[in-house]
């Protein structure tokens, strides 16, 4: 019983040690510049696949870093005769996708694909703008109350938010999000 307690002990202490080696946090950098690296077992994560399946069709992922950037702007309007006060908001969204250049990086013992290394963008980027709202400082029209807005100075309230890059592994035409760390660094 000792004996048998023991090498329970030694193959729990060996997968615990094994267990180790592998990364809790996403082993995912991407540089505003589209280089980096992307690690197996997030690549494994996002798109579901075992190791055998990732040693042979690792050729067919694609990875496309994305980048999404919202402005915002909101001014008053003052209808003249009231003297009522309409706040006016427009928001820009626009969306950039492009592909990145990789290679596949493997094990030089047993082959095993250990990671991606991300060399850069591959082609120009796809961008859509999606806005919303009125044209930029325009006030609501005369809706039959027969009185005129108009805006008020200096009431421009601007802002701009900027997501990304993030990325994603892309198999068959389906997109799988990748965790990732960005850095500024280029």
């Amino acid at each position: 019983m000792g004996r048998r307690l023991l090498v329970l002990v030694v193959i729990a202490v060996t997968a615990a040690s094994v267990g180790l080696t592998v990364p809790a946090a996403a082993a995912v950098t991407l540089h505003a510049d589209g280089t980096g690296s992307v690690g197996r077992e997030d690549v494994l994560r996002a798109v579901g696949w075992g190791n055998d399946r990732l040693l042979t069709s690792a050729a067919e992922l694609d990875l496309v870093a994305e980048t999404v950037t919202v402005a915002t702007a909101a001014w008053e309007c003052v209808q003249e005769s009231t003297g009522a006060v309409a706040v006016q908001e427009r928001r820009t969204t626009t969306t950039v996708r492009a592909a990145l250049v990789t290679a596949v990086q493997r094990s030089s013992v047993t082959g095993a694909v250990t990671g991606f290394e991300l060399r850069g963008f591959a082609e120009d980027a796809v961008a859509v703008t999606v806005v919303e709202g009125p044209a930029l400082d325009a006030c609501p029209g005369d809706e039959g109350e027969g009185a005129a807005w108009s805006r008020v100075p200096r009431s421009t309230e601007r802002a701009r938010t900027h997501e990304g890059p993030a990325l994603d592994v892309v198999h068959e035409g389906v997109a799988h999000r990748v965790p990732s760390t960005q850095n500024a660094a280029a």
